[in-house]
């Protein structure tokens, strides 16, 4: 007999695992209900009996499950029973009583126990449930005659037993469900077949099993409308759609907070305190596909191509955006009037005196330091009356070394020694506005430094007509400690860097509008830029204008690595 309970728990785990799981829910659906139902099925006898048989077997079940927001609820149940149990084939010995080839015993059963009913799955329930009662049973023999041990009142046909019950319940909507139940029924006796084992020599009482089906009626209970898991009368959101995950007030989940909930969310992981539209996706006022909170130009027009920052593409780099661009292959670094052209630049004619001078280090400068050797004057005055002679030229100074000791050392030397010539040429009358200083150090040799020759050739300073050509790649130092940027003598060197000569800055955008321009250096400032406006009037782009710049940067290599981040 102990061989069938594996065999029933098999047949419910087997049954189950074709469920579907789901998510457990905040309200046990059974939870405070109560249930009436119907079964009938069949019972199947072992008995002192040969072979066992089946019969029919019917029953109504009531239950009532306790209030849990657990998946497992216990519940109170109790069950009435009718029917019979059978067996046949003549047991091995009834002397002294007649010979019996077959019985069959009436059963009325009443019982009451626990159950536990698993509401993890949404399309069947399994359960198990435990019952004890009382139970009249009438040994018969095929015909309806009481058997003769029944008929000498040897026993009592009424005795306690105890019902074992493994099964599941297949929800039909909220009011019925449909359940299947394999039980087993112990009676503390061996009379069931008339036959104990004392006639017998049987050594078990008997047993029977009974498999049941039917339909059950669920009243009361705890009224949760939209299925959702919490009770209408805590529920915010009593119209939840099926199967959407809820919070514990009964609104659909919004796990970013943005105000649209996840099922609803194309974007449901936006950053918090961001506005969104209808879809959960940061709003992107001008369609460009780079939401507005990461947009430096949030009002680009439709159908315009952006870079990652949401600003017109630029390809010429000529700050006018190719959309409206009418020269979109500006060589980079040239100026351009509000079409993206080039200006129309006044050129002044090199003079036919020599328009480049050297100092070398060795008979202009001492050694190490920056101080001008008496020879270096005659050379001087010769470039300052050039310079005199035509007063709408500019000139660059470079200071140049070698490349023996420390570079920054290098870098100061060749700074002070230009300036050196700066502070002899502006004493001698040159304007200061048309000279331009610069500190190369050692990153422009022009011969080999691997030779004594070659590092003399390499201490030097120009002096050279500035014909407008863009400053190389370099670090060009600032000469006073306190030095301010100069925005008036400022020009472009390329990919919208400016420097004065001795700072650089990137402008990001240009704006007609002030508000929006300094919205942008809030943004960049946000983003860890030193961010400022710049306010510029330019009749040839139609009046002021209020330039977005970062800044300020030592050198061109700095600028131009600053914006390749800010780019991507």
């Amino acid at each position: 007999m102990k061989n069938y309970f594996p065999l029933a728990m098999l047949l419910i785990l087997i049954s189950s695992s074709f469920a579907q799981y789901k998510p457990g829910k905040m309200t046990n659906p059974l939870s405070s209900k109560t249930a009436i139902g119907f079964e009938g099925g069949v019972t199947y006898t072992k008995s002192d009996f040969r072979n066992s048989d089946i019969d029919y077997f019917i029953r109504g079940v009531g239950d009532y499950y306790f209030s849990t927001d657990d998946e497992a609820i216990f519940g109170i149940t109790v069950a009435g029973s009718y029917g019979f149990a059978r067996s046949n084939g003549r047991p091995a010995y009834r002397v002294p009583y007649p010979p019996l080839d077959e019985f069959r015993a009436q059963l009325i059963m009443l019982s009451g126990g626990l159950s536990l009913t698993l509401t993890s799955f949404e399309f069947v329930y399994p359960y198990a449930a435990a019952r004890a009662g009382w139970i009249n049973f009438q040994p018969r023999d095929i015909d309806g005659n009481d058997l003769e041990r029944n008929k000498q009142n040897k026993y009592s046909p009424n005795d306690w037993f105890a019902t074992g019950e493994l099964g599941f319940k297949i929800p039909l909507g909220d009011y019925f469900s449909f359940n299947l139940a394999g039980s087993m029924h112990y009676i503390p006796t061996d009379n069931l077949d008339d036959s104990p084992n004392s006639i017998t020599g049987g050594t078990d009482n008997d047993i029977f099993f009974s498999l049941t089906g039917g339909i059950q009626f669920y009243v009361g209970g705890i009224k949760d409308t939209d299925g959702d898991g919490v009770p209408d009368k805590y529920d915010m959101c009593p119209d939840t759609p099926p199967s959407v995950m809820v919070d514990n007030f009964g609104c659909p989940l919004d796990s970013d907070g943005d105000g649209v909930p996840d099922y609803l969310d194309k974007c449901p992981h936006t950053p918090k305190n961001l506005a969104v539209g209808t879809d959960g996706c940061p709003l992107d006022t001008d369609g460009d596909r780079i939401p507005d909170y990461l947009d430096l130009c949030p009002n680009t027009p439709e159908g315009v191509l952006v870079d990652s920052r949401g600003c017109p593409i630029d390809s010429d780099e000529d700050g006018v955006p190719d959309y409206l661009d009418l020269c979109p292959n500006t060589p980079i670094g040239t100026e351009v009037n509000k079409f993206g052209c080039p200006l129309e630049e006044k050129v002044t004619l090199p003079p036919k005196e020599k328009t480049e001078f050297v100092l070398t280090g060795a008979i202009n400068f001492e050694i190490g330091k920056a101080n001008l050797l008496p020879g270096a004057y005659e050379e001087l005055n010769k470039i300052v009356k050039v310079m005199k002679d035509y007063p709408e030229t500019k000139w660059k100074i470079e200071g140049h070394t070698d490349n023996t000791g420390s570079y920054q050392l290098n870098k100061n030397l060749s700074l002070q020694r230009a300036q050196a010539v700066f502070d002899y040429l502006f004493k001698s009358g040159i304007k200061p506005e048309r000279l331009s200083v610069y500190g190369y150090g050692p990153d422009y040799p022009v011969a080999d430094n691997s030779t004594e020759t070659g590092r003399a050739l390499n201490r030097r300073v120009t002096i050279s007509l500035d014909e407008g050509v863009k400053t190389p790649n370099t670090v060009k130092e600032k000469l006073p400690l306190n030095y301010q940027y100069r925005f008036e003598i400022e020009r472009n060197v390329g990919g919208m860097i400016f420097t004065d000569g001795y700072k650089y800055c990137i402008q990001v955008s240009s704006w007609r509008n002030k508000e929006k321009a300094e919205s942008e250096v809030n943004k960049l400032k946000q983003q860890g830029y030193n961010a400022f406006t710049t306010e510029a009037n330019l009749p040839e782009l139609d009046g002021v204008w209020y330039r977005v710049r970062i800044g300020f940067f030592d050198s061109l290599d700095e600028a131009r690595k600053v914006k390749s981040q800010l780019i991507r």
